[in-house]
């Protein structure tokens, strides 16, 4: 009598819940690791942007003085001491460095040169972010000019803070508290410009974007 092999049974297609899931932790692991990847790119692309618009401002305080003989004095400046001050629009000092000053008392560029030409407009902010030191909740990353105010801000919004040798002794007090922890207490320029960085916060100098080394 012959015997009749027995039927093999065949397995359903398609997953199982266990490889679905299986799947579903590798997308999310990979996803997880490119966003953090793209944020870090993103974040030094504003690092750089930022750098590149610290040294634009203190070139133009640079040629500012070659044509002038005399540093830019922003609003809050007093007399025969170096100015602490920033770009934002109460300061003054980014419409004395673009020649738009207007009906003023006392003309501090004359010839109207506009010395931060290179400087590009800003960008409206996807999202308001308030800063610690003092920013724009409307525009990142450029020159911003509305209704005769003119101010400059980095790639997250802050105003960039600027130190001038209003006494012209030739040198600065540095402001970076890392470096002078490591004896550097003096930086011999006439003009320092720094962005407070993602943070927004003055003191925290590892991710603030400096003009000088």
């Amino acid at each position: 009598m012959k015997l009749l092999s027995p039927v093999p049974r065949l397995r359903a297609t398609g997953f199982t819940l266990i490889e679905l899931l299986t799947v579903i932790s590798i997308i999310s692991i990979l996803a997880a690791a490119s966003f953090a990847g793209y944020g870090k790119i993103v974040e030094g692309v504003r690092k750089k942007g930022s750098a590149v618009m610290s040294l634009a401002i203190s070139n133009a305080v640079e040629q500012f003085f070659s044509d002038y003989n005399r540093l830019p004095k922003p609003t809050s400046a007093t007399e025969g001491a170096d100015s602490d001050t920033t770009t934002e629009a109460g300061e003054g000092l980014v419409k004395v460095l673009i020649g738009k000053e207007g009906e003023v008392e006392s003309i501090q560029n004359p010839r109207n040169i506009d010395y931060a030409e290179g400087i590009k407009p800003a960008k409206s902010a996807k999202k308001a972010v308030a800063s610690a030191s003092g920013g724009s909740d409307k525009w990142v990353d450029g020159l911003v000019a509305e209704d005769d105010s003119f101010e400059i801000v980095d790639a997250w919004g802050n105003y960039y803070k600027v130190k001038l040798d209003s006494d012209y002794n030739k040198e600065l007090e540095n402001p970076n508290t890392d470096q002078v922890a490591e004896g550097r207490t003096k930086i011999m320029k006439k003009v320092l410009v720094w962005s407070p960085g993602k943070d927004g916060k003055e003191e925290t100098w590892n991710d603030n974007v400096m003009s000088w080394d």
